[in-house]
């Protein structure tokens, strides 16, 4: 199974769900913090985040589940409208949980993504201003992603290495 991991665009859910019906989807989870955050009066803000944080780093669908009761109790007077897309979009949150758990921490945020885009902006814009045709493009994006720097080259991320060599089973996965 596979995972998108995006921001809440619209229509974004409804075309991943249409090309790859089976894949998961999940949301930035940072980003959406940042939004609440934004949404909340600056008194409420950290003990707000120290609640979120709860939900988005349980070991647990339940857990997680726990945690957004907790939310709703907690904040659901104060904030109905950020509770309630809480709660609406859970399920799109917390996909990262149906996921391997040492690489669930990759999957949360669109932060990689976001890296990797930067990158490939940084080290395109040195080659060349204008590109003179959609296959010139191609071209030196897959120069640019198929011989990353140094630093890209020697990144490991932890968890990959025991999920591709298969020292990881899937009934370790909460």
């Amino acid at each position: 199974m596979g995972i998108f991991i995006t921001d809440d665009l619209p229509g974004l859910e409804e075309a991943i769900k249409k090309i790859f019906p089976e894949a998961d989807r999940q949301l930035c989870v940072l980003h959406a913090v940042r939004d609440v955050l934004n949404k909340a009066r600056r008194k409420d803000r950290e003990a707000l985040a120290e609640d979120l944080k709860k939900i988005y780093r349980a070991e647990t669908q339940e857990e997680a589940a726990e945690a957004l009761r907790n939310l709703r109790e907690r904040w659901g007077g104060i904030y109905p409208k950020i509770v309630e897309r809480w709660e609406i979009k859970a399920y799109a949150l917390l996909a990262f949980l149906r996921h391997p758990k040492p690489i669930q921490r990759y999957l949360y945020t669109t932060n990689q993504l976001e890296r990797l885009a930067k990158e490939v902006k940084r080290r395109t814009k040195v080659v060349v201003e204008v590109f003179c045709g959609e296959e010139v493009a191609a071209k030196l994006l897959y120069l640019v992603l198929g011989h990353p720097d140094e630093t890209w080259g020697a990144r490991r991320l932890r968890g990959f290495t025991e999920i591709q060599a298969g020292s990881y089973h899937a009934d370790q996965t909460h």
